[in-house]
């Protein structure tokens, strides 16, 4: 993977009340608590010190526990901090980033496992309760960039079967082949080795559109690579809230080429007695506004990678399944 990064992040919120809708910014750090030997380097913490943000702490579903530490106790020898949390877990590194859009936190993790999988886990939070009365989704799209063996020379294909031209999607659990849920792959056609992308069970919690206001109506895109194309808008106006699919997705051709994957994920924070549009009482889904929820996709290299991962050491499956 030579990029990985998630440029495109919204929020909008039922009816256009509140705040309707945003196009937020990632660009502000939030500080997050971690030892410091893992403090922007990569270290082995304490045994009970993983890093927390405010996905591991925010578990209540009307309360609020504002910026690191989150209201908790800072164990020794660990600190609040701007920058990544680097951590080597044994089998895996687990990469950890925060920030900030006024009221909301976002969390950015990132997990590499020996077995050569990578997890991408994003996080949704709100620091001080604002609009916290107001159903509302979160909307993520991760970016990337895959340089398998030669840059120029890669095929992507949807549950294995390959596509020429820039492509959307939807998940679905049965839509891929013969009825399995939908994945999507990225290769080298001329060493066979790849990369394929499995939507996480929580990605499915919320459906495309879960709002119907249009905003976000796919799940994933393949698009040509280009300079200085790292998203729908050259702009990324505030209350621009709607991603742009035809700005990427224009029929070019994909084949044996440079290629970026985007691939979405979104949440819905339901106040009270307000979800789904026309329930009552027991049949309305409980609050979980101020709950910070966390999903993402798992990437399962396929093909034979022995000589760039065994080699090492890291002895594992290499075409085992998402756990």
């Amino acid at each position: 993977m030579r990029r990985a990064h998630a440029p495109l992040l919204f929020a909008e919120y039922k009816g256009g009340a509140g705040g309707d809708c945003y196009r937020d910014w990632k660009d502000e750090p939030a500080r997050i608590l971690a030892n410091t030997a893992v403090q922007n380097q990569l270290g082995v913490a304490p045994f009970g010190q993983l890093s927390l943000n405010v996905c591991d702490v925010s578990l209540a579903p009307t309360s609020f526990y504002g910026t690191c530490p989150y209201g908790q106790t800072t164990p020794a020898g660990s600190s609040c901090f701007t920058g990544v949390a680097i951590e080597d877990l044994g089998d895996e590194v687990r990469i950890s980033a925060q920030y900030i859009a006024d009221w909301y936190m976002y969390s950015s993790r990132w997990t590499f496992f020996k077995d050569g999988r990578i997890q991408p886990y994003f996080g949704f939070g709100n620091r001080n309760g604002t609009f916290n009365g107001v159903t509302h989704w979160h909307h993520n799209y991760w970016r990337m960039e895959f340089d398998i063996d030669n840059a120029g020379n890669q095929v992507v294909s949807e549950s294995g079967s390959d596509k020429t031209n820039e492509f959307s999607a939807l998940r679905s659990l049965t839509g891929g082949a013969e009825g399995g849920a939908r994945t999507w792959e990225v290769r080298n056609p001329a060493t066979g080795r790849g990369y394929r992308l499995v939507p996480g069970s929580g990605d499915y919690v919320v459906p495309t559109n879960d709002s119907g206001r249009g905003y976000h109506p796919v799940d994933f895109m393949a698009t040509m690579q280009k300079t200085n194309e790292y998203g729908d808008s050259q702009s990324n106006d505030l209350f621009d809230c709607q991603m742009h699919e035809n700005n990427l997705v224009n029929n070019e051709s994909i084949a044996n080429t440079r290629v970026a994957l985007y691939y979405r994920v979104a949440v819905r924070d339901s106040t009270a007695n307000d979800w789904p549009p026309g329930c009552s009482g027991a049949s309305c889904i409980p609050q979980d506004s101020m709950i910070c929820k966390n999903t993402g996709p798992m990437l399962v290299p396929f093909g034979d990678w022995s000589d760039y991962i065994h080699v090492s050491g890291n002895e594992g499956p290499i075409n085992g399944v998402s756990p």
